[in-house]
């Protein structure tokens, strides 16, 4: 039985873009705030670093 390929496989894996992470999409660019002077609060992250949300606490 031969043996795979692996440099083929992985070039491909490239090519097509499978495995590899996707990039992270801004939630929005401009902080969504009414009081005067917010530095933004925090951001929620999961625990491979995603952004769930950014959170203004008052």
């Amino acid at each position: 039985m031969p043996t795979p390929d692996y440099a083929y496989i992985a070039r491909l894996e490239r090519e097509l873009g499978i495995g590899q992470p996707e990039p992270e999409r801004p939630i929005r660019a401009d902080p969504v705030c009414l009081n005067k002077d917010c530095d933004g609060g925090y951001e929620l992250r999961t625990w491979a670093g995603q952004l769930l949300r950014r959170v203004h606490n008052h």
